[in-house]
This record gives C-alpha cells, sequence and structure tokens, in this order.
C-alpha cells in the first residue's frame, strides 16, 4: 500500500466530495429529475469554510489546545513520571491482563456515561504506562481510542446538546431523537457491547502474540512523546498520592457534570444546589453570579453547553492545582503548558480541515439531498441503505452532533415503517463507530495517530481485519433485530 499521510488522505476525501457534488450539479442541466437539487460547492467557499472552521468550533480547538498544555505541565512533574512508572513495574508480570482490564474499562465507561471525546483526557496517561511495559503504539491506541469507539456504538447516552435548542436536541439518547423508547435497544447494545469488547481484546492479543513470535511488522514512527523522561533527584520522597487524587478527581467531575442526571434519572438535587449558589446574594449583590460567573452550569448539564468549555475549565483549574501542590516555579509551567500546546497544532489543522469537509457538506444540503433521492428511488429506504448513507455521513461530518442533525435526523424523519425505528436507530450509532475506527476524518483517530505519530497507512493495514469482524458482528445483530 501507497504511504499516505494523514493530511493527503483527508485532502483525498474533500477532493472526492467536491468531484461527486459538481458531477451532480452538472446532471442536473440535463436529467430534469435532477434539476435544482445541487448547487456546485465552490472552490473559494471551501477556503472560507476553512477559515470559518476555527470560528464555528473554536471550542474544540482550545480543548485541543489545552489537552496538550494539561500534558505539557504535568508530564514533567517527577510525581506522575514515578506514577506511570510504579503501576507499570506492578502490573509488568501481568501486563496481558492489564491490557485486557484496560480495554474492558474504557469500553465499558464510555458505554455507560456516553462520554466519548471527553475521555481523550486520560488516553496520553494511560498509553505512557503502556509503552513502558513494551508494547507498541498499535496496541495502545487499540487499547484505548478504538476500545472507546467500540463502548461508543452500545452506549446508552450521547452527552451532547444544541446550546440555543435550534433542532431541540438534548443530551439525551439516539432512541429518544428517534421518538422511541430510551432502552428500546438496551439488550442488543449490551451485546455488542461484551462481544465487540471481546473481540477486540481478542484481536490486540493476538496481534501481541504474533508480533512475540515476528509474523507481523508495521511501519512506526520512532517518537517519544508519551515516554516518560528518568526522574532526577531522590525518587523515594517523591509523594504521588496528590496526582493520582487530582487525576481521579477529574474523572469523577466529568461523569457527574455530562451524565444527564435530571433529563435520564430525575436526578434534580445537582441542579437544586446549582441554582441555589446562583441565587446567594448579600442585599441585592448576587455574590457568585457576579464574583465569579453567571454561567455555572450544575452537574448533569455540561453537555447543555454544547461545547468543550467545561473541560477546559477544568483542566486549566488542575494544572494551576499541580503547580502549588507540587510547588512548580511559574515561569516553568508557563514553559510547559505553551511546550505542550504546541504539540497540538498539527492535529488542530487535521481537525480543522475536517471540519472544513462538513461545514461543506451541511451548509449545501448534500446529504439531506442523497437521502431523499435514495428514499423516493425503488430501491427507498432499508437497513442496508441506511447503512450505507450513515457510513458516508459519518466520513463527511467529524462532529456527532452535525452527523445527526444532518444525516441522521433527515433520514429517520423518513422512515414510514415504525417498527424498523429501533433497527436504524442502532445501525447509525453502530456506523458511526465503524466508520470512526478507521476513516481519516475521524476526530479521535486524527488525534491519536498525529499525537502518537503514527502513520495512516499502517493503521489501516493493521486495523482492517477488526473493522471486518465489527461489521460482521454489527450486521448479526442488526439481522436479529430485524426478525424479532
Amino acid at each position: 500500500m501507497k504511504k499516505y499521510s494523514l493530511f493527503k488522505v483527508i485532502l483525498i476525501v474533500l477532493g472526492a466530495l467536491l468531484a461527486v457534488d459538481g458531477i451532480l450539479a452538472i446532471l442536473g442541466y440535463f436529467v430534469p429529475a435532477l434539476e435544482g437539487k445541487y448547487t456546485m460547492i465552490a472552490l473559494g467557499d471551501v477556503f472560507l469554510n476553512f477559515v470559518q472552521s476555527f470560528y464555528y468550533f473554536f471550542d474544540t480547538v482550545v480543548y485541543l489546545l489545552v489537552l496538550g498544555a494539561f500534558y505539557g505541565v504535568i508530564s514533567e512533574v517527577p510525581a506522575y513520571k514515578k506514577l506511570v512508572d510504579n503501576i507499570a513495574q506492578k502490573v509488568k508480570g501481568h501486563s496481558e491482563l492489564f491490557i485486557f482490564i484496560v480495554t474492558a474499562l474504557f469500553a465499558v465507561l464510555t458505554s455507560v456515561t456516553g462520554l466519548v471525546n471527553v475521555l481523550l483526557v486520560f488516553v496520553p496517561f494511560v498509553v505512557a504506562i503502556i509503552m513502558l511495559l513494551g508494547y507498541d503504539k498499535l496496541v495502545a491506541i487499540s487499547s484505548t481510542i478504538v476500545a472507546m469507539l467500540v463502548g461508543f456504538m452500545s452506549s446508552l447516552f450521547l452527552t451532547f446538546r444544541d446550546s440555543n435548542n435550534y433542532y431541540g436536541y438534548s443530551a439525551t439518547t439516539i432512541e429518544r431523537m428517534t421518538g422511541i423508547s430510551d432502552y428500546a435497544n438496551l439488550l442488543p447494545k449490551l451485546v455488542l457491547l461484551i462481544l465487540g469488547t471481546a473481540l477486540l481484546i481478542f484481536f490486540v492479543n493476538r496481534y501481541i502474540k504474533n508480533l512475540e513470535e515476528k509474523k507481523v511488522k508495521y511501519e512506526l514512527n520512532e517518537s517519544s512523546e508519551v515516554v516518560v523522561s528518568e526522574v532526577k533527584g531522590d525518587y523515594k520522597n517523591i509523594k504521588t498520592w496528590p496526582m493520582i487524587v487530582m487525576l481521579s478527581v477529574i474523572l469523577v467531575i466529568l461523569v457527574l457534570g455530562y451524565l444527564p442526571w435530571n433529563t435520564l434519572f430525575n436526578i434534580d438535587c445537582f441542579s437544586k444546589f446549582n441554582e441555589w449558589l446562583l441565587g446567594l446574594k448579600i442585599g441585592e449583590f448576587s455574590i457568585f453570579s457576579n464574583v465569579v460567573s453567571s454561567n455555572v452550569y450544575a452537574f448533569g448539564e455540561w453537555a447543555s453547553l454544547g461545547s468543550y468549555m467545561s473541560v477546559i475549565i477544568t483542566l486549566i483549574i488542575f494544572t494551576l492545582i499541580t503547580k502549588f501542590v507540587y510547588k512548580i516555579k511559574f515561569n516553568e509551567v508557563i514553559g510547559n503548558f505553551v511546550a505542550g500546546s504546541k504539540k497540538m497544532i498539527g492535529i488542530v489543522f487535521l481537525v480543522v480541515l475536517t471540519f472544513d469537509i462538513l461545514v461543506c457538506t451541511y451548509n449545501h444540503s448534500f446529504m439531506s439531498t442523497i437521502i431523499t433521492w435514495i428514499s423516493e428511488s425503488a430501491v427507498g429506504l432499508n437497513v442496508v441503505t441506511a447503512g450505507a448513507i450513515s457510513a458516508i455521513g459519518s466520513l463527511l461530518h467529524t462532529d456527532l452532533y452535525y452527523t445527526i442533525a444532518g444525516v441522521y435526523s433527515p433520514m429517520i424523519g423518513l422512515v414510514e415503517d415504525e417498527s424498523m425505528l429501533a433497527t436504524y436507530a442502532m445501525t447509525f450509532q453502530s456506523i458511526y463507530g465503524i466508520v470512526s475506527i478507521i476513516g481519516p476524518t475521524s476526530f479521535l483517530l486524527i488525534v491519536a495517530l498525529k499525537y502518537f505519530d503514527v502513520p495512516y497507512t499502517s493503521w489501516v493495514k493493521y486495523i482492517w481485519r477488526f473493522v471486518l469482524m465489527l461489521l460482521l458482528l454489527v450486521i448479526l445483530v442488526l439481522l436479529v433485530m430485524a426478525l424479532i
């Protein structure tokens, strides 16, 4: 396979979009049925959309920069280095079991919380441990990023929201958006979670054995991005428990913040506490609103921001806590913060380029027109065409919200057989996860491959067998759902 960088592959996707759109627009002049349905995406708009994508998805850009900055600071803290080394040393004799637990943990945690992109916060930490155990970057990415996406395929919740309520979407479930019960797909999702995770563990374990027997070899660039450097000074006097507490608290805060307690579980204690806090006054002076901020969201409502701002604020706060707990010089914190951010610039560029594809697709109603044309054709909407639509739409829409708004919502609105709605919901969620594992426009995949410096072609040669097996598993689950 010819070596292609992610940048080249993303450009190929963009070029293919423009080519197909142009052909359809030209056909509109000759085929009466297509007349007026397609508009050419102007090249000027492509460049303009790229620039505007920084504005549209500014929070995503800041999230990536702050995430890199956060690890730029804590990775230079001796306690962090000691913590990573200690964990690696303690599990060294049971490294395969550790991979098993990590893979299952990321998959299950994503499935029960819906925290997909947010759990990216902990990936560099876990990857550092896995690589210290002697495994390569493919194993590390599979056990974290791929495990999260397998968990998403069977996720009970979707932690995102349209903050302007333009489409009426909220941090809820794909089933509720479909007009069916939140737990209509609980059993097939549980089956997919168990079998999908088991399949991933089997795949990774087989790859490890093939490596040991020197049966496979993939081209992986040398990189020390996540490898911790040697701790200088007295190793025994370095306390790791504050670092453990901080990382644990960050996880708890993110789960509490993004899981929709009130919407799905009718637990309103967090909302009531937030209302009380914002209402505190001395006379007519609102204490919290005026001194801190009036835009404070309760736990369970963080997704209502429609952005990553809560994660960004959390990471910045804990970066400052790290500075004071470990008595790091302010200049060192600033230097490492900036250095960590710089490492994310290449990732930001690629992600924004995929957002350019999203904006071009979404603004020109490309997918909506295709969906309508398929539904009105002799083939019509069925599980197969819905799967194909979901795959193409997922490739062209990096962001989940816009994939639902621009692909799933128009598609589900044309479904006539309501008994198949649960199957369509499962189809979309599963296909989105599969495309995210191998698609060059996948947000998580771009971050992982670029940050850990893994060539895209090497990733495809490594992961395609698992993707095929996972697709067969999804087809089997959907077939059983359709027959029952």
